[in-house]
């Protein structure tokens, strides 16, 4: 899982094993490690009705909704964006995305990422 934060807002990308573990367990997640401490991000399927994202400890929590999440393991769908309430009355925008590969060649292995609709497209 890649974890882009900018501003107030967070884009998860799922590559093919996220997803297939997102599925199939319900939870996917991603630790880094700094220093002695560890930064933790966790994706998980809940039977709820709305999105919830928390801070917890060393780690941030996103819970969607199972439902939600069914139509978007289908191969046509790419992504979904969400926009969260924060108590400060601020408003936290988060991106749910599968990873496509790179359309030109990186040093980064892309092997799990999902074939780029746009590969093979003349741009």
């Amino acid at each position: 899982m890649k974890i882009r934060i900018r501003g107030n807002s967070i884009r998860y990308r799922l590559d093919k094993t996220d997803v297939e573990l997102l599925e199939m367990t319900g939870k996917v997640e991603s630790i880094t490690h700094i220093g002695a401490g560890v930064l933790h991000f966790c994706v998980r399927s809940k039977n709820i009705t709305d999105p919830v994202i928390k801070m917890e400890h060393d780690g941030v929590h996103l819970l969607l909704p199972a439902e939600r999440l069914q139509g978007w393991y289908a191969p046509d769908q790419t992504g979904f964006e969400l926009i969260l309430p924060n108590p400060d009355g601020s408003e936290l925008k988060v991106l749910v995305e599968k990873d496509f590969q790179c359309l030109s060649p990186r040093n980064e292995d892309d092997s799990q990422a999902f074939e780029n609709p746009n590969a093979g497209k003349n741009c």
